[in-house]
Formats: structure tokens, C-alpha cells, sequence
């Protein structure tokens, strides 16, 4: 066996250039961890914000990213029994160590796979794992027969756009640029919002009819996120899972007020709420994988790149050009 392996490895944070190719030690799986040697790594934004040092789940550096993860099973630690060397298996690891030709996880990171799942279509499902959480559980209680998302061009805006259409709902994807809002209609989106080109607000309402939307799922906040309230249906809500520019310039509580019209709500989401409740994360992803295993959903793939080029992945997701998903090959 091979006593080193190809990693990408961060001493520091910062910008794609702390992204490092390292030869690392292979690791050896301790009890309850399962050593998995990879097909395909997806790419994603957990992985620049670990990069960047604003994750709020940050492991100690030098660390190597990466949470996402398709391969087969090399070695299991003491205490593994209900997954064995030579499984095909899907790796889900929000604390990082994908980007490497192996990685060794804990075991309730690992979900098996059927061989019918592609490896590279298969990095995707963590995103469609987001999805079906944000549309099912964080919207919990909402029924939404119209949705509006933001960043729909990327990886987990693709998937609610699919999750979407499949359960008969409308919904509206908001893109920076035409050509984003193009790639978003091929994908299946009912109606598209260019917002590198106006108030999304305004479009929002123009296309509902001025009667908003049940849903909004906002992962980039920012100073304007309290003008999103004026999309809201009555009863409506916001779903934040994440505030990639930062935050709201208004008081929310007030601007809350300000609506009460609409009785509107918003939510912050993250899958770490499932830390306390492996059960639940165990069957949002059953249901997930079985979409895949029956050609339900389809997963947009931008560019497959070598392992070592996982850099220039990072300078093409700062750069916002990324149309789907970003996968690394070992």
C-alpha cells in the first residue's frame, strides 16, 4: 500500500492561493471511521468559506477542505460493521478532508451508494440533500405553490429548481446576468429574475401579479435583505441559509413590523441543525439518494478538473462564473 497520498491542504486563510497540493501520509481509520479512496470531490461554497475562515464549524489548520465526496471504501476503524471495504459510498463531511485522493471520515459521514449512480453526478447530492431540506423541513408547516431562490445558477440553486418542478411548484430563479438566468430556464425554472439588472423585488411582484411568493430561499443577505419582505405572499417566508454578502443594513424586527400585512417570517437553516438528530439527516438523505437511483434528478455538472488544479475551482467560484457544479478528479 501506498504510504502518501495526493491532498490539497490551507496553512492559512485567505484567497485560492492558500490552496496548496500537498503529499500527505494515508490515514489510517480509527474507531468508527471509514477510509474512503475517491472517485470524484465536488466543489462548493462551504469550501471557500473554510477557505476563507468565516465558517463557523472551522477545524484547526492546516486543514484540508472539502465536504463532499464519492468512492469506494478502502479500510473501516474498530467498531464499523455496517459498511465494508470495496462499498461504493457517497461522503458527506461538513468538517472537511475531501479534497484528497483519500480521505478517512467518521462512518455516519458515509452513505452507500448504487452502482447506477454515476460518481460524478453523485458529488451533487449533498446539494439536493440542502434542497429537499430547505423545501420540506425548514419551510416546515408553509405551503408554497410559488418559490422564489437566489443564486439559482449554482450547484443548490439547480436543485431546488428541479426538486421544485417535480413537485408541481412554481418557481421563479433569481440569477446576476442573462446569460445565468438563460442556463437557469434550460435547467427548468418557470420564470427567471435578472437582478444584475434591476430590483428583484420589483420583478418578483411584476410576475406574481403583485401577490409575491409563499417562499423566498435567500443564501446571500446583505444590506438590502429586509426589501425581500415585499415579495412575500401573506403567511409568506424566508429561508436564510447563508449571507455570502454579509448583513442586512435595517433592523430585521422592525422592518418585520413594518410588513405585518403580510404576517411574513424568516428562518435561518443550516444541516448542522442535524448534528443532535442523525435520524432525521439519515433519511432526508435515503429520500435524496433514491431520486438519484431513479433518474428523477439530474445534476448540472460546469467543469470536471483534476485534483490539483483545485485552485483554479476556487478562482472560478470567487469569480461567479460557475454554472452548476464544479467536480475534482483524483
Amino acid at each position: 500500500m501506498r504510504r502518501s497520498m495526493k491532498a490539497i491542504q490551507i496553512r492559512s486563510i485567505g484567497g485560492p492561493e492558500v490552496l496548496e497540493a500537498a503529499d500527505l501520509p494515508v490515514p489510517v481509520p480509527q474507531a468508527g471511521e471509514v477510509r474512503v479512496r475517491a472517485l470524484a470531490i465536488g466543489v462548493g461554497k462551504p469550501d471557500v468559506l473554510l477557505r476563507t475562515g468565516v465558517y463557523r464549524w472551522m477545524p484547526p489548520l492546516p486543514a484540508v477542505p472539502g465536504a463532499e465526496m464519492s468512492g469506494r471504501v478502502e479500510a473501516v476503524g474498530a467498531g464499523v460493521e455496517s459498511i465494508v471495504p470495496g462499498q461504493y459510498v457517497l461522503v458527506y463531511s461538513l468538517g472537511g478532508r475531501c479534497y484528497a485522493e483519500q480521505a478517512c471520515v467518521p462512518a455516519t459521514a458515509v452513505t452507500p451508494l448504487p452502482d447506477s449512480i454515476d460518481p460524478v453526478d453523485a458529488v451533487s447530492i449533498p446539494n439536493y440533500q440542502v434542497a429537499h431540506a430547505l423545501l420540506t423541513e425548514a419551510a416546515r408547516g408553509q405551503r408554497s405553490h410559488t418559490v422564489y431562490i437566489n443564486g439559482a445558477a449554482g450547484g443548490i440553486g439547480c436543485a431546488v429548481i428541479q426538486l421544485c418542478r417535480r413537485a408541481g411548484i412554481r418557481v421563479i430563479a433569481g440569477a446576476g446576468s442573462k446569460a445565468k438566468c438563460a442556463f437557469a430556464s434550460r435547467v427548468g425554472a418557470s420564470d427567471t429574475v435578472d437582478y444584475g439588472s434591476g430590483d428583484p423585488v420589483a420583478q418578483v411582484l411584476e410576475l406574481t401579479g403583485g401577490a409575491g411568493v409563499d417562499l423566498v430561499l435567500d443564501h446571500l443577505v446583505g444590506p438590502d435583505f429586509t426589501a425581500g419582505l415585499k415579495m412575500l405572499a401573506p403567511f409568506g417566508m424566508i429561508v436564510s441559509f447563508n449571507m455570502l454578502r454579509g448583513w442586512p443594513d435595517k433592523d430585521l424586527f422592525r422592518e418585520l413590523r413594518a410588513n405585518l400585512e403580510r404576517s411574513p417570517a424568516v428562518r435561518c437553516f443550516t444541516m448542522h441543525s442535524y448534528d443532535r438528530d442523525p435520524a432525521s439527516r439519515r433519511r432526508l438523505m435515503a429520500e435524496t439518494v433514491g431520486l438519484f437511483a431513479a433518474k428523477e434528478v439530474s445534476p448540472p455538472v460546469y467543469r470536471r478538473l483534476p485534483l490539483a488544479q483545485a485552485r483554479q475551482a476556487h478562482e472560478m467560484l470567487d469569480a461567479r462564473e460557475v454554472l452548476g457544479k464544479l467536480v475534482l478528479e483524483p
